[in-house]
């Protein structure tokens, strides 16, 4: 199985990283795409993936690094580390290791709990991530490689943006100049969200451990659905560690090697098997990153 977005770069891993990349590749793990949220962590990423042949990094900005000051993208003179912010990560997404960018997208949840809903500061900072999320699609673009999109709280902004974007056909060689894949990271979209985006070529979702979560049941019950709405050839798998560990070990740490239950439980509610599960989900990883030439297992 492709793990196609962890953070193994996390200091929650700095005692047992390289026996926790042992432990995915000894079970049948074929790949590990790891994720960068800012620039050191997506340094880290890419020295990672230069110590294993079979993990990859993904470099970018999270969207709760532009929460950080609603100033952080104005257009004053003042802003000098705009221009140098995005230079710095465009200079290290061209390393030949690098597959991705993201984890870039927009988060308005954790925004919520500090600045109330609807007020001048609120909105400033929501226009910071979306122009750093535009910002990241645009060397996306320039650079022909994919983006990795996270999105909380906020979906109808991002199909505004997203949905500008103009698709192309899937390839297992490297995406065509100026073109543009998103994958939807940990999916969670209510069933309005779900139908808009499928409407989009260009969109791919990967799903997390939370799927597995029986509690609350509403929201269980959400990306139950979610699940059947999105087509197989759509989907990939997605551990987040170290986050969202599945029901099984809830409340651990959560690592590559326990993405199998995520395909289980996709299993489970497509009711089909969990081998065509794995071979499907890798299959789309493949072409989605360029990797499946790299790919010896």
């Amino acid at each position: 199985m492709i793990d196609t977005h962890a953070h193994l770069d996390f200091k929650d891993f700095d005692e047992d990283r390289e026996e926790t990349i042992q432990r995915f590749f000894s079970r049948s793990g074929k790949a590990i795409i790891n994720v960068g949220v800012d620039l050191e962590r997506s340094r880290k990423s890419i020295e990672i993936a230069e110590k294993h042949e079979n993990v990859y990094a993904s470099v970018g900005l999270h969207p709760d690094y532009f929460s950080q000051g609603s100033t952080f993208l104005s257009t004053s003179s003042a802003d000098s580390s705009r221009p140098n912010l995005f230079l710095e990560l465009k200079k290290i997404a061209r390393h030949k290791n690098v597959v991705a960018i993201g984890e870039t997208g927009l988060d308005y949840f954790h925004v919520t709990h500090n600045i109330k809903h609807e007020t001048q500061e609120f909105e400033k900072i929501k226009e910071s991530q979306r122009q750093g999320f535009l910002a990241q699609i645009k060397l996306a673009r320039e650079l022909s490689l994919p983006v990795i999109v996270h999105c909380r709280e906020a979906w109808d902004d991002l199909y505004k943006i997203i949905s500008k974007v103009r698709p192309f056909p899937p390839s297992h060689r490297r995406i065509p100049q100026g073109r543009t894949f998103f994958v939807l990271h940990c999916y969670s979209g209510e069933k309005k969200d779900t139908e808009k985006f499928l409407k989009l070529p260009s969109v791919f979702f990967s799903f997390s451990g939370n799927i597995t979560f029986p509690k609350p049941a509403e929201r269980s019950q959400k990306l139950a659905e979610a699940v059947r709405l999105v087509p197989l050839d759509k989907i990939m798998l997605d551990s987040d560690a170290p986050f969202l560990a599945p029901q099984e070990f809830r409340g651990k740490r959560n690592e590559p090697m326990y993405i199998c239950h995520i395909a289980k439980k996709i299993a489970q509610i497509k009711e089909i098997s969990v081998k065509e599960v794995e071979k499907v989900t890798d299959k789309n990883a493949k072409k989605f990153f360029g990797i499946s030439l790299r790919i010896t297992n």
